[in-house]
C-alpha cells in the first residue's frame, strides 16, 4: 500500500513535473502530446522505483536517471541528442537543487534524512515541499513564456550561435556535475552514509570529468571570443565600407558635373559670349558658396555624433546630397544618441531611411529638394526624425510600404529597406509614424527612455 501511493502522489507527479520544466524551458507545453507524457511519467516513475529495489546508491542512481530521462525523450518526442542531453540537465539538475535546499532546511531544524524518512509526518511535509518547489518552477516558466532559445536564436542556427549553445550545454553539465559532487558530500556528512561514494576511484572518475569539461569549456569560449570578435568586425566595416562606396559615387557625380560646367563655359567663350559666360560663372559662385555654408554647418553638427559609424554614414549622405543638388539640414540635439542601440541595427535604420529620402526628393526640381533630419529627446523618449520632399504618397497606401517588397521603382527592384527598418525598431520596442501630404513625406521614430 505504501508503495503504492508513494508511487501515485510521490514518483508519478515527480516526473511529470520534471518533465513540465525540460518542455518549458523550450516554451513547450506538456499537454500538446498527452500521451507521451504519460509514457514518459510511467517509465521515468518506474525506473526510479526499480534502482530504489535493487539498491543502488545515490550517485549511479542519479546518473542511471539521467540517461532514462534523455534516452525517453529521445524515444518519445524525437529531439536530437544535443537538446535531449540539455533537458535531461535541466531535469536533473533541478532536481538535485531542490533536493539539497530541502535537506540544507532541515539539517537547520537539526532533523537529518534518517529521522526525516522514518517520520510519516516529516516525511509527507518534505515531499510536499520537494514536489511544491517542481511547481513554482513550471508556473514561473509557462507564465513568461520562457524560451532559451530567444536567448541564442536557436532557430536559426549560425557558427557562433552553435558555439554558445555548446558552452551554456557543457557549462550546464560542468554545473550538474560539481553540484552532485556537493550535494553528494553533503548528504553524506549529515545524514547517512548509504550517500557515499564507493571508491575514490569513483570519485577521480567525476573529477576527471569535471576537469575535461573544464578545458573544453575554455577551448570553445576561445573559439567563440574568437568568432565574435571577427562579427563585430565585420559588422563594423561594413557601414565604412558603405559609407567609402557613396562617397566614390557622390565625387563621381560632382566630377561629372563639374566637367558639364566647364564645358558650356568654354563653349561661351569660343562663341565670344562673354556676358553669359560671366552671368553662368556668378551663378555657380553662388551655388558654391551656399553648398560650402551648408557643408561647414553640417560638419559641425557631426562633431557632435559620438559613434564614428554613424558619423561616417551620415557624412557620406551628406555628399550625396551635395551631389543631388538635394538640401540636407541636421539637427543633433539627443545627448545619448541612442548609445544602447547595436550600431549595426542604427546603421540599417538610418541608411535605409536617408536612402529612401534621397531616392523620393530627386524626383523634385533642384530648387525644392530638401532632407531634415532631427535627433532629439525628450523627458519620456528619445526619437529621430527625418522629412523630405518628393511625391505624395497615398493615404490608404502608407500602411502597406513597410511591407517586405513593396517598392516605387519601375523596375520592380528593392522593397526591403522600410521592411528592414521596422524590423529593427520593433526588435527595440519602438515606434514608427509616416505622414505623407502635399509633397512632403516624414518618418518619426521613438523609443521610451530606459
Amino acid at each position: 500500500m505504501d508503495f503504492l501511493l508513494r508511487f501515485l502522489l510521490v514518483d508519478l507527479p515527480e516526473a511529470f513535473l520534471l518533465l513540465t520544466i525540460s518542455l518549458a524551458f523550450f516554451n513547450l507545453s506538456v499537454f500538446e502530446k498527452k500521451k507521451q507524457a504519460i509514457l514518459f511519467s510511467l517509465l521515468f516513475a518506474v525506473t526510479g522505483e526499480l534502482l530504489g529495489l535493487l539498491e543502488v546508491l545515490y550517485q549511479p542512481k542519479v546518473m542511471l536517471m539521467f540517461v532514462c530521462t534523455v534516452v525517453l525523450l529521445v524515444l518519445f518526442y524525437h529531439f536530437n541528442l544535443l537538446k535531449a542531453v540539455f533537458m535531461g540537465t535541466v531535469a536533473i539538475g533541478i532536481m538535485l537543487l531542490t533536493e539539497s535546499i530541502i535537506i540544507a532546511i532541515f539539517n537547520s531544524q537539526q532533523l537529518f534524512l534518517e529521522e526525516i524518512m522514518s517520520s510519516t509526518t516529516l516525511a509527507v511535509v518534505a515531499r510536499i515541499l520537494y514536489l511544491g518547489v517542481f511547481l513554482a518552477v513550471c508556473i514561473l516558466l509557462r507564465a513568461n513564456k520562457f524560451d532559451i532559445r530567444q536567448m541564442f536564436q536557436y532557430n536559426n542556427l549560425n557558427r557562433l550561435n552553435r558555439y554558445l549553445f555548446l558552452l551554456i550545454l557543457l557549462g550546464s553539465i560542468e554545473f550538474f556535475l560539481i553540484l552532485f559532487m556537493n550535494t553528494s558530500f553533503f548528504l553524506r556528512g549529515n545524514n547517512s552514509s548509504i550517500f557515499a561514494l564507493y571508491t575514490p576511484q569513483f570519485q577521480l572518475f567525476f573529477q576527471l570529468a569535471i576537469l575535461g569539461l573544464f578545458i573544453a569549456i575554455v577551448i570553445l569560449f576561445r573559439i567563440y571570443l574568437n568568432l565574435t570578435i571577427n562579427r563585430v568586425e565585420e559588422e563594423t566595416g561594413t557601414p565604412y565600407l558603405s559609407s567609402i562606396q557613396d562617397l566614390y559615387t557622390a565625387v563621381r557625380s560632382i566630377k561629372h558635373d563639374s566637367l558639364n560646367h566647364y564645358t558650356a563655359i568654354n563653349g561661351l567663350l569660343k562663341k565670344e559670349l562673354h556676358s553669359h559666360a560671366k552671368e553662368y560663372v556668378e551663378q555657380l559662385l553662388k551655388e558654391t558658396v551656399l553648398i560650402e555654408k551648408s557643408a561647414d554647418s553640417s560638419s559641425q553638427i557631426l562633431e557632435q555624433i559620438k559613434n564614428p559609424a554613424i558619423a561616417s554614414l551620415l557624412q557620406s549622405k551628406m555628399v550625396v546630397c551635395l551631389a543631388e543638388r538635394i538640401s540636407l539640414t541636421m539637427e543633433i540635439k539627443e545627448i545619448s544618441q541612442f548609445s544602447q542601440y547595436k550600431t549595426y541595427d542604427l546603421i540599417k535604420m538610418l541608411g535605409n531611411l536617408l536612402d529612401n529620402a534621397i531616392r523620393a526628393t530627386s524626383f523634385e526640381l533642384e530648387e525644392n529638394r530638401y532632407i531634415r533630419l532631427e535627433w532629439g529627446q525628450t523627458d519620456s523618449e528619445h526619437y529621430l526624425y527625418i522629412e523630405n520632399s518628393g511625391p505624395t504618397i497615398p493615404e490608404n497606401k502608407l500602411n502597406g510600404i513597410f511591407q517586405m517588397g513593396y517598392t516605387t521603382k519601375k523596375n520592380g527592384e528593392g522593397g526591403l529597406g522600410l521592411a528592414i527598418v521596422k524590423n529593427v525598431i520593433e526588435r527595440h520596442n519602438g515606434k514608427i509614424q509616416v505622414k505623407s501630404a502635399d509633397g512632403i513625406t516624414s518618418f518619426r521614430i521613438s523609443f521610451v527612455n530606459r
